[in-house]
């Protein structure tokens, strides 16, 4: 009862929470936004799928970088919707989710949130975050926060990707194995030329090395792996589903 009351507010307050599918009707294929480099990174293929250009104009405006992308995606063919909504529109539509080591997709949160030089986002202020915590802090501060509550920055991708008490993806690849994820998805997608993702995925492209080793921190990992234990469990004690 207490959890379909808080939906009920969370949905009003924080309409697009929960809007991390984007559909691609041409091609009968979905993403499923759980991670954030992720979504930066197949920022071309994306654009591709929602029909703005062709694997050919990409290669040929290098001007075109991630940043600029992301924002004219949705001037395309996609539609961007929640579980249910997705559900009953396309049933037979394909999920296709990307995921990352928990650890690694906290440490790009630590950085977008409290390193920059922007004030913190209202949801992070209302709820006591504060620019001078250090990793450690974040992360204690962050394994208070129930699912329930989660900005979808550290929500666990498996209450992201999760309807109904059942995971929505069809396929689960993780960023960690970019070639033959790239090459999972680029096979899904059945586009006619495929394009390139914007750059090969590491992380230090989005992380400092200065951040990584802060978490890396042996007290803070243990903290992690609790915290995320649905995740590492669900996505990286196994190869990635479907095997």
């Amino acid at each position: 009862m207490l959890n379909r009351v808080y939906a009920m507010f969370d949905k009003r307050r924080r309409p697009l929470r929960n809007h991390v599918y984007l559909a691609f009707p041409d091609h009968n294929i979905a993403y499923a936004r759980a991670t954030e480099p992720a979504f930066r990174v197949l920022a071309p293929i994306l654009n591709c799928l929602a029909g703005n250009f062709s694997a050919a104009t990409l290669k040929r405006d290098a001007t075109l970088d991630s940043c600029k992308l992301e924002r004219l995606l949705f001037h395309g063919n996609v539609e961007l919707l929640t579980a249910r909504e997705l559900k009953r529109r396309y049933p037979q539509m394909t999920i296709v989710a990307w995921v990352q080591d928990p650890l690694h997709r906290l440490a790009y949160c630590y950085e977008k949130i409290i390193l920059t030089d922007d004030p913190l986002p209202s949801y992070y202020s209302e709820r006591y975050f504060d620019k001078s915590m250090s990793p450690a802090e974040f992360v204690a501060h962050v394994c208070g926060i129930s699912d329930l509550d989660a900005d979808n920055l550290f929500r666990s991708q498996k209450a992201t990707l999760s309807y109904k008490g059942t995971m929505t993806a069809d396929i689960v690849l993780r960023l960690e194995q970019f070639d033959s994820s790239l090459e999972r998805f680029l096979s899904e997608s059945a586009l006619k030329q495929a394009p390139k993702a914007s750059a090969d995925y590491h992380v230090s492209d989005y992380v400092s090395d200065q951040t990584l080793s802060s978490f890396a921190n042996e007290a803070l990992g243990r903290k992690l792996q609790r915290r995320y234990k649905a995740d590492y469990n669900l996505f990286y004690s196994r190869p990635p589903l479907p095997a």
